[in-house]
């Protein structure tokens, strides 16, 4: 999330120490989204982590962006980040316009690297059908990860989130799944979703970018003991991947 170069170097440097097995870089946080701009902070980033898979996103405004950006000079920057090899996944939303999202869904392919398509709600949780529908999209569209952040206001909004993630792990085994719900009501699917299909979690190093995010130490904690439980092994999804 830093804004800043000396910023985004600490914070990789924490990432490096906490060992992530993943790392997403939020670019929209940056005072400098320009391609240029980007391109030499991936660069940076890349040098400090040159073994960790990172994810790139510019995330739009509506979906819970730091600030708002001209759609054509925001594609034109991840244009610019998918040609520079820095990164291994582009984090993009589902419901974008296709004259926007298929070229660059074309160009990360040809890059070799892999997409998430996602979807963030964080006035409310959306019934159960389209839930299902944002996932079903991702995978019509070819995408490798479908991601889904919605709000809970009761409980069951949040066992609604863990049942769609088991349906849609059922119909479509080789997508790999991210689904979570946010704020304190849905922290329990970043620690516990694996068990209902979640591939992919978001934790904190030490700034969270969501609500109801979980330190990553204490979420490998619960998790680990949650898959000793249930006699599983602690493997990473990345194998899938890469």
């Amino acid at each position: 999330m830093a804004s800043e170069p000396v910023g985004l170097v600490a914070q990789a440097e924490i990432a490096r120490e906490l060992q992530a097995d993943l790392v997403e870089w939020r670019a929209d946080f940056s005072k400098d989204w320009t391609p240029e701009g980007l391109v030499c902070a991936g660069n940076i980033l890349r040098e400090i982590l040159p073994d960790e898979p990172i994810i790139f996103t510019l995330r739009v405004k509506a979906e819970g962006g730091a600030q708002d950006m001209p759609q054509a000079q925001r594609g034109a920057s991840i244009e610019a980040v998918l040609r520079s090899n820095s990164f291994d996944i582009v984090d993009l939303e589902v419901d974008s316009e296709p004259e926007f999202l298929a070229p660059l869904m074309r160009l990360a392919q040809e890059q070799g690297v892999r997409v998430v398509l996602a979807h963030h709600d964080f006035e409310g949780t959306p019934q159960n059908e389209l839930l299902f529908a944002k996932i079903a999209a991702v995978h019509e569209k070819g995408a490798d990860i479908a991601k889904l952040a919605v709000m809970p206001k009761v409980p069951g909004d949040t066992l609604r989130l863990l049942h769609v993630t088991s349906e849609a792990r059922g119909l479509f085994p080789r997508l790999l799944l991210s689904t979570m719900s946010m704020g304190a009501l849905g922290s329990i699917t970043r620690v516990a979703g694996f068990l209902y299909g979640s591939d992919i979690a978001y934790c904190v190093g030490r700034e969270i970018s969501a609500p109801g995010q979980i330190p990553i130490k204490d979420a490998r904690l619960m998790t680990g003991m949650l898959l000793r439980m249930h006699g599983e092994r602690d493997e990473s999804v990345l194998s899938s991947l890469f």
